[in-house]
């Protein structure tokens, strides 16, 4: 006669991995340093608007600390899901450090003693612990040593996750590169082609900024109003190459550029991009 069954121990919760925690507080330190670069540009520009502009358009300049708060946020979120074991978080701080890098170095501005050497070391050192296999196992589902905190929602594959890192990067800079034109060419009587541009831009970034919210939300219409505003860009660059061929201008950085757009209309036509906007229901 068999004894009575003792029962099975729970399986005891895997620990944090070293390289998830070493990324997570990377990037806890990362959004503190841009709240505290908010605080500074904003009462930097604070002072500038009261010296400078009179007029309504001086609000136009706390854009900047309001898009360094964003990023910082932004940095606040992807640490809290690294932590919880969300793959696409993961994902996302080796895109964005792989980015980083390649700029730093490209621009030289990462080879410069102080701050330069010290952002270099610290997107790499991010890179190298998002990708080691502790960390991959940590955000996988399928893996035993999960998070146990990981969740049951769908994660994004690869492809969308690399457009929508790319696709909201787009949308900062073109706020603020546009503003900062807005603010250079304040005080004329006729705003000159500048001017429009920026206004353009902005506006751009605004409906860019719609469309990802869209695409996030894995909303088709997200998915094909970026493809069709890409398609755009690539025929004004094209048109671009030829007029620069014609007058004898630099018609190959038009071309070299078309291929911007192009990668972005392949990726949003592609399976896994149609999948994941494909929704049942």
């Amino acid at each position: 006669m068999d004894g009575p069954e003792t029962p099975a121990e729970p399986a005891a919760k895997p620990r944090v991995p070293v390289s998830v925690v070493g990324s997570v507080v990377l990037l806890w330190l990362m959004a503190a340093a841009l709240v505290w670069l908010t605080a500074v540009s904003a009462v930097l520009t604070g002072f500038e608007v009261s010296t400078r502009y009179h007029d309504s358009l001086g609000a136009l300049a706390f854009v900047e600390p309001l898009l360094f708060l964003a990023v910082a946020a932004a940095t606040g979120l992807v640490a809290v899901k690294v932590w919880t074991g969300r793959d696409w978080a993961r994902r996302s701080v080796v895109l964005v450090a792989a980015v980083m890098l390649v700029v730093a170095l490209f621009t030289r501005a990462g080879l410069t003693f102080g701050t330069g050497l010290a952002g270099t070391l610290l997107f790499l050192l991010l890179l190298v612990l998002s990708a080691l296999p502790a960390s991959q196992r940590w955000c996988d589902r399928e893996s035993a040593r999960h998070s146990p905190r990981i969740g049951d929602r769908v994660e994004p594959p690869f492809l969308v996750v690399a457009e929508l890192v790319l696709l909201w990067a787009a949308v900062v800079f073109s706020v603020h590169f546009g503003v900062v034109a807005l603010l250079t060419n304040d005080g004329g009587e006729d705003p000159g082609f500048a001017v429009w541009a920026a206004l353009v831009m902005v506006l751009l970034a605004v409906v860019h900024g719609a469309l990802n919210i869209g695409l996030t939300r894995r909303r088709d219409w997200g998915r094909l109003g970026t493809v069709g505003l890409a398609l755009l860009y690539g025929l004004w660059l094209v048109w671009g190459a030829i007029a620069a061929l014609v007058g004898s201008g630099p018609w190959v950085m038009f071309l070299v550029l078309c291929l911007v757009p192009a990668a972005f209309v392949w990726a949003l036509l592609n399976a896994e991009s149609k999948t994941w906007c494909a929704r049942s229901g």
